[in-house]
């Protein structure tokens, strides 16, 4: 029986790490749910003992097989982002590509050879919108079989982030013209869950997620756009064409007021919307036949969100001039009219923004494999719905002037509307996990998770995410040998949840991909097209990234 539970487990290694070369993964979910899940790579959809009272999230189904138990975890995540900027070369003209021909700056982009860095991590609390300078979280998990003759039901309940992002960059540095900060944050605030065994081998269960989901960004703006350039340049060479009454009631000189730069700050947004109830549900059952052999499957349902709150857009002076421009002469005041441009310069707008947007859902199937008492192997088949979320769009109270420029320059979205396509891609990928148990109170767990991106080259930048690898080890701990006793009072629980029976480790390294976004390869990044106004911040440039995280989690269980 040994040699060929031994068999069956090595064949299995085999296969999935044959078939992981061809899946395909995610982004941002599921980064830091569960401590002892993550040290298995999230491989837990088929182990009980791994995902804990996390099995609210993991799989429901797994209650069934966890008693009465309470899980209290930490999260703390520290990144480093580096992002090198090279100007890059015209392939038509074999030179530096440069808006309107080099015009401006002898043709030279100032972010040619900078580099940025990230300063930080970034979140903000919901509901009381409190901004804190890193990333970091909590997550909750309870089971409850209730006592006596054994019952069929276990209930749970849980608190934790399905999805989370967040960065901020130092407001001059070059990264932060495509988001001086940024989080991203889907929070499950209650989930309650139950769970019913159908016979001694065969469990299902379901949970609900109610929560909030908040989008907080701050950018700074600009446009290497030619045909913002020529605005500049007819500015420039129009200085002094003064025509005495004739040019005051048709182009006053210097037309555009001397117009826009292509490398100035053009202006800035800032936007913080949340929606306080979201909701979704999970769905899962587990099967295990035989000790050293379980299967599992859990359904995590996708969550339509439409957050509220406000946004303000601060203007750049050259943007400011080149709108009073259009307010100065009859005929530059009909033109705006006939073409919906604005003509009265303002130094801002402030307003509400809505932002509405699907999370995915995503299906996990995992086995267990154990051809020992203590050796545990897991594996589980990940699949994540991102085409569900085609774009990022952001619709105004109001008209906004930049973007009523846009229009003239071929954008479709509306002059109340900012729409980024992503063209994000449904995703399959696997993911590991091993556990040895030397001694009764101590699991040494192992975890690899390779997630190749969801994000195409073409549309790479609002998330830059490349593809990645989580590498992650951790231990569990037993500090008590029996549960404890239930307590007679809430004086004996406070006692008693100062000394949990076990405790768990954990420490992930996220290596993402190097990136490179080669010479204008990305209509989100640094297309040269000058119909690609919203949005290009880096038009022309060869973008290199380097991005890695570490995340540490500790995990406190008590059992009663």
């Amino acid at each position: 029986m040994f040699s060929r539970r031994l068999y069956v487990a090595l064949v299995f290694i085999l296969l999935s790490c044959f078939y992981s070369t061809t899946a395909r993964a995610g982004l941002i979910e599921q980064l830091a749910v569960g401590t002892s899940g993550m040290s298995l790579g999230n491989a837990v959809t088929a182990y009980p003992e791994g995902s804990g009272a996390m099995a609210v999230h993991y799989n429901p189904a797994s209650l069934s097989a966890l008693g009465t138990r309470f899980d209290n975890g930490l999260t703390f995540t520290v990144s480093k982002r580096t992002i090198n900027y090279t100007q890059g070369i015209d392939p038509e003209v074999g030179g530096l590509w440069a808006p309107f021909g080099g015009w401006f700056n002898n043709g030279k982009d100032p972010l040619d050879g900078t580099e940025g860095k990230l300063q930080s991590g970034y979140m903000v609390i919901p509901i009381i919108d409190y901004e804190i300078p890193y990333l970091a979280g909590a997550a909750m998990g309870i089971s409850y079989n209730p006592p006596g003759p054994k019952s069929n039901w276990t209930f749970g309940f849980g608190q934790y982030a399905p999805f989370a992002a967040g960065l901020k960059h130092h407001e001059d540095d070059p990264a932060s013209y495509l988001g001086q900060y940024a989080f991203f944050l889907r929070m499950i605030l209650a989930a309650p869950a139950v769970a019913y065994r159908l016979s001694e081998t065969l469990s299902v269960g379901a949970s609900v997620g109610l929560g909030v989901t908040l989008f907080s960004f701050g950018t700074n703006m600009r446009t290497p756009n030619t045909m913002v350039a020529l605005t500049g340049a007819l500015g420039e060479s129009t200085e002094g064409l003064e025509i005495p009454i004739l040019s005051e009631l048709t182009l006053p000189p210097p037309w555009f007021n001397g117009g826009m730069t292509p490398y100035a700050k053009a202006g800035e947004l800032d936007l913080m919307v949340e929606d306080y109830f979201t909701t979704s549900y999970n769905l899962g059952v587990l099967w295990e036949p035989t000790r050293w052999f379980a299967f599992g499957a859990c359904y995590q349902s996708e969550s339509d969100t439409t957050m509220e709150g406000d946004f303000k857009f601060s203007y750049g002076n050259e943007f400011q001039r080149t709108v009073a421009w259009l307010g100065r002469s009859p005929l530059t005041i009909i033109v705006s009219g006939m073409f919906d441009l604005p003509n009265k310069a303002v130094p801002n707008q402030k307003g509400t923004a809505t932002v509405s947007m699907t999370w995915p859902s995503r299906l996990q199937l995992g086995i267990k494999l154990r051809p020992i008492k203590q050796v545990t192997f897991t594996c589980d088949a990940n699949w994540t719905d991102w085409e569900a979320w085609p774009q990022l769009k952001i619709e105004f109270d109001q008209k906004i002037q930049l973007l009523r420029f846009a229009r003239m320059l071929g954008y479709t979205g509306g002059p109340k509307t900012m729409i980024i396509d992503f063209g994000y891609e449904n995703t399959w990928h696997f993911s590991y996990g091993l556990e040895i148990r030397p001694v009764d109170k101590l699991a040494i767990r192992l975890g690899y998770e390779p997630r190749p991106t969801s994000v195409p080259d073409d549309k790479f930048g609002p998330m830059p995410i490349n593809d990645m690898e989580i590498f992650s080890a951790g231990i569990g701990l037993i500090v008590e040998d029996h549960p404890k006793p239930k307590p007679h009072g809430m004086h004996a629980l406070l006692q008693q949840i100062q000394h949990p029976t076990a405790i768990d480790i954990n420490v992930s390294y996220v290596n993402i991909h190097d990136k490179v976004v080669g010479f204008d390869e990305s209509t989100n990044l640094n297309s040269t097209a000058f119909t690609d106004i919203v949005y290009n911040p880096y038009a022309g440039l060869i973008w290199e990234q380097e991005y890695s995280i570490w995340i540490f989690s500790l995990n406190q269980v008590f059992r009663w």
